[in-house]
């Protein structure tokens, strides 16, 4: 069994690292969901690197905590700051946005993410998962677009973009909560609205050509994403502790976010992970879809926010 986690291991870990020296000096960078996971050790790295970082969450204590923990590490870093920001809500989005009195912000990074909610639907009235993974990072992204001279965009995606679905002729569906909450069907919304970052990301490319937009995946990461949804099984409970054994360390799978960062040339609507360009799966790659859902969600926010985008 040993020899077999082991290989596993191998086979998961990244392919290549993030090996740049360059430093982000008098480079501000927002990022949402910094307090735990992924964005966590995002924000760590980044402060290592000497960027300004803010991050976006719910838990203030949570949050105040790992700034803490950072400013210990790196004390000679530049501020890191903590702003709430609920994802579950149009309007506190547009609040944290306002919040922001920095001068500039140079990278949004869109990383916070939901798998599986005990509250189907989000304080607007849509599916959860797709308003907190995707929908209120479009409005983030658009408000901060309006508000900031913003240089890079990155959408944390994920590897199972292309389990998603989104159908360019019934995408109301997108905000419906299923009949049936299960396991898979968590994992089909949440897959659904990764599939919508990447298009997100593509589209901001075209329409803003001056700003680097782009989407990742961070591999197979040990986190608590999925926390709200229980191992129906004791063999499962079994393997979910054995999962650090086997999968990415939240640094591991905060380097593409980091590397996109500090990059010289990124692709502008690219896909990235493993710190190197990938080639998207077809299902991405659609440019009805990719245009439609870009109006739909406009429209929706649009007539939730009333705001001008």
């Amino acid at each position: 069994m040993l020899l077999g986690l082991l290989a596993m291991r191998k086979k998961l870990k990244p392919k290549n690292t993030l090996t740049s020296f360059k430093e982000l000096e008098d480079v501000h960078i927002v990022i949402t969901g910094g307090n735990s996971g992924i964005g966590e050790a995002t924000a760590k790295m980044l402060a290592e690197k000497n960027a300004s970082v803010t991050i976006g969450c719910r838990t203030h204590e949570k949050s105040m905590n790992v700034i803490e923990k950072i400013s210990q590490m790196y004390p000679m870093s530049p501020k890191i700051t903590y702003k709430f920001l609920d994802l579950s809500s149009l309007r506190s989005t547009k609040e944290f946005v306002d919040s922001l009195d920095m001068k500039n912000v140079d990278i949004l990074i869109n990383n916070a993410a939901l798998w599986g909610s005990p509250e189907p639907l989000s304080e607007d009235g849509f599916e959860q998962t797709f308003a907190t993974n995707y929908l209120s990072h479009f409005y983030l992204t658009l408000l901060m677009i309006q508000k900031f001279n913003l240089k890079r965009i990155i959408n944390v995606s994920s590897g199972l973009y292309y389990k998603g679905e989104i159908e360019p002729g019934n995408l109301n569906k997108l905000v419906e909560v299923p009949e049936k909450l299960d396991k898979d069907m968590y994992r089909q919304l949440y897959s659904t609205s990764k599939l919508a970052q990447i298009y997100f990301a593509r589209e901001l490319a075209s329409r803003y050509p001056d700003i680097s937009s782009v989407s990742l995946h961070p591999g197979l990461v040990y986190t608590d994403l999925a926390r709200f949804v229980k191992p129906k099984s004791k063999i499962l409970s079994l393997l979910g502790r054995l999962l650090p054994l086997i999968i990415r360390t939240p640094e591991e799978g905060a380097a593409t976010s980091v590397f996109c960062c500090l990059e010289e040339e990124l692709q502008n609507g690219g896909y990235y992970g493993d710190c190197q360009a990938e080639t998207l799966k077809p299902i991405a790659c659609d440019p009805e879809v990719q245009k439609r859902l870009w109006d739909f969600s406009l429209k929706l926010v649009q007539d939730k926010t009333n705001s001008l985008l």
